[in-house]
């Protein structure tokens, strides 16, 4: 089976969410906080700095999207109005998920070698809506999310979780993503044939471990994976 990380493998994540956080702030312009950089660095910090307190247990999910979109205003906000806040952030961002150029012909000329999957941290229900929403979801055969595992990527156990429900071997299975150390380094560790997705041409002399595949694009890893069903 081939295994997909999701954000920024299929989907392009990170273009939405800039696309839409850039939109919210041109919105609200008046009122939020003044920022040294662009508008999607001070979400990234915001995000990663309240995702980090939502893992450790700090937080629940609904706390840590009401202190991230609280953080952007001068003003306090109440708890609805950074509910509301939030809700129309992530409408914006929705309307913006798109798929990468090289998704759809990958997975057309993969599914007639190996059923597909996905292995994703996030909610099962956003998660899967992301994939109905951009038109790949009937593709895959199993969508494993960190919900569903109870643990999230680099955790083994999403992997294996994966692994167990598809009822294959690990070394039967591949798996691509585009961290190096969360998805590339975590799949080769439980047995699987990874891939790391480098799309932007990172410096790989230090993000790899010996034995990483390394492609540029989807269509690089549909090359690899059927010049290596065919040996």
């Amino acid at each position: 089976m081939i295994f997909f990380d999701l954000d920024n493998t299929l989907l392009d994540h990170d273009g939405a969410e800039r696309d839409a956080i850039r939109s919210f702030f041109a919105r609200y312009r008046d009122s939020i906080i003044s920022y040294p950089d662009t508008p999607e660095q001070l979400w990234r910090e915001i995000t990663d700095r309240h995702r980090a307190r939502w893992r450790s247990g700090e937080l629940n999910f609904e706390e840590q999207r009401r202190a991230r979109i609280s953080e952007l205003f001068e003003r306090p906000l109440t708890i609805a109005e950074a509910d509301e806040l939030f809700a129309e952030y992530y409408g914006i961002y929705r309307r913006h998920w798109r798929l990468f150029s090289d998704v759809e012909p990958a997975l057309k000329q993969l599914r007639t070698h190996s059923p597909l999957a996905v292995i994703t941290n996030g909610f099962t229900s956003q998660q899967t809506a992301k994939l109905r929403e951009t038109g790949i979801l009937d593709y895959f055969s199993l969508v494993m999310t960190s919900e569903q595992a109870g643990v999230a990527k680099p955790d083994p156990r999403i992997f294996q979780a994966a692994i167990n429900s598809a009822k294959e071997s690990p070394e039967d299975c591949w798996y691509i993503g585009n961290h190096p150390e969360n998805d590339a380094l975590a799949a080769q560790q439980v047995g699987m044939k990874a891939v790391w997705l480098n799309r932007y041409g990172s410096d790989t002399r230090s993000e790899i471990r010996p034995g990483t595949r390394v492609v540029r694009s989807l269509t690089g890893f549909a090359d690899l994976v059927k010049t290596t069903m065919c040996i």
